[in-house]
């Protein structure tokens, strides 16, 4: 079992609680803790292990297409750290860890401010195939905003959809290691 698998599959899980019924919900500056067994928890590094203690900032789940689409997982937290589980179609295939800086994170928010992320719909789709989606969910000033598109989305969301590529290809990726 990969370190990160108790704490991605906590956050998953409060994402979506979160995110369920309404896309404006003032939420908690802090996530929540996740029980971890004895075992695991002498695995997990110090770094890694405050993982349950970060606030949570912005995070994107891109999907698959039935060509060479990038599949991954990347969740930012306001300290800075960053979080990917590569999928598929990208050079980090697995559990990896990064840092970005306040400026980075001060760059999403500015972004975000721009696009007028946190005014649009909760989902832009179509019944269309083979078109990958895209989540990006976002905590700004308190308040968390998640976008689901696919199909018939404003293209402002893209501009703040590459930042987070840019960190893909940017980033100096430490892998997460197996716990023993």
């Amino acid at each position: 079992m990969k370190k990160t698998t108790c704490l991605t599959i906590a956050a998953v899980a409060f994402m979506s609680s979160l995110f369920s019924c309404k896309s404006h919900e003032k939420i908690s500056q802090v996530a929540p803790t996740t029980e971890i067994s004895t075992d695991a928890a002498d695995a997990v590094s110090n770094q890694k292990s405050d993982t349950a203690a970060r606030a949570f900032f912005a995070s994107i789940e891109r999907t698959a297409c039935y060509g060479t689409c990038p599949v991954y997982k990347m969740v930012i937290y306001n300290d800075g750290f960053v979080e990917l589980e590569g999928i598929r179609f990208i050079d980090q295939i697995g559990s990896f860890t990064s840092k970005i800086s306040a400026a980075q994170i001060r760059n999403f928010e500015i972004r975000a401010h721009r696009t007028g992320f946190m005014d649009m719909k909760e989902s832009y789709d179509a019944p269309i195939t083979d078109v990958p989606s895209a989540t990006t969910t976002l905590v700004l000033n308190g308040v968390s905003k998640s976008v689901y598109r696919r199909a018939d989305f404003p293209p402002a969301i893209l501009q703040l959809e590459v930042l987070f590529d840019e960190l893909l290809k940017s980033q100096k990726w430490k892998p997460e290691q197996e716990a023993e």
